[in-house]
């Protein structure tokens, strides 16, 4: 279902791909961009604006594939714009959770202070989950597998949060919020392992141990 999710939203970035081609825009100004608009979401949350930090969350992830889609167009292959990216990608998913981590710091009571905590356990999560790829690729080990990958991420936290601000007068607490960050906190670790446990068998095996 993500794999056609994806190829949908492939059908609507690449156009816009081209059109920032023709106005000279680069891939890392893609990047910077898709950046901004992820920290205008975590601004947002902070101010309970959890529909329109949905949306930006959405579009802010766009930029994520739309930056991949103008270097391959582009026909550039630049290690320091892959390095670029990985590193903004990461501050820009922080931003995303600091945010809500005011939300709920706004928030009173035993949820509130749940919601601070699994927020802080799919932070972390979702860092390993990208630490773990980015370390086994430096060991010549390709590691792209595992569940809950940036994607998947993005789209459940923003399904999630559009959902919370339209429902939030009919679910108190901000209990879609919280049930979704439970199981991105549950998948994100998993896929961590899971990753950490394939790249050490393969490093295993390619040392011959």
């Amino acid at each position: 279902m993500l794999s056609k999710l994806k190829g949908w939203f492939t059908h609507l970035t690449n156009p816009v791909a081209n059109v920032l081609i023709s106005l000279g825009v680069t891939a890392n100004i893609v990047t910077i961009l898709g950046f901004v608009i992820n920290v205008f979401a975590g601004i947002l949350f902070a101010y309970e604006r959890l529909i329109l930090a949905g949306i930006l969350i959405v579009v802010g992830g766009s930029f994520d594939m739309i930056d991949g889609a103008v270097a391959r167009m582009r026909k550039v292959s630049d290690s320091s714009g892959a390095l670029l990216d990985s590193v903004i990608d990461r501050y820009s998913e922080g931003a995303i959770f600091m945010g809500i981590t005011v939300y709920f710091y706004k928030s009173s009571g035993l949820y509130g202070i749940l919601g601070i905590l699994l927020t802080f356990a799919t932070m972390i999560g979702s860092f390993l989950v990208s630490y773990t790829r980015a370390r086994s690729e430096g060991l010549a080990v390709e590691c792209n597998v595992g569940l809950m990958q940036r994607t998947e991420r993005l789209v459940l936290l923003a399904i999630s949060v559009i959902a919370n601000g339209i429902l939030k007068d009919l679910v108190a607490n901000n209990l879609i919020l919280i049930m979704v960050l439970a199981i991105l906190t549950i998948f994100t670790h998993i896929t961590a392992v899971h990753r950490l446990i394939y790249s050490f068998r393969r490093l295993r095996n390619l040392s011959g141990e």
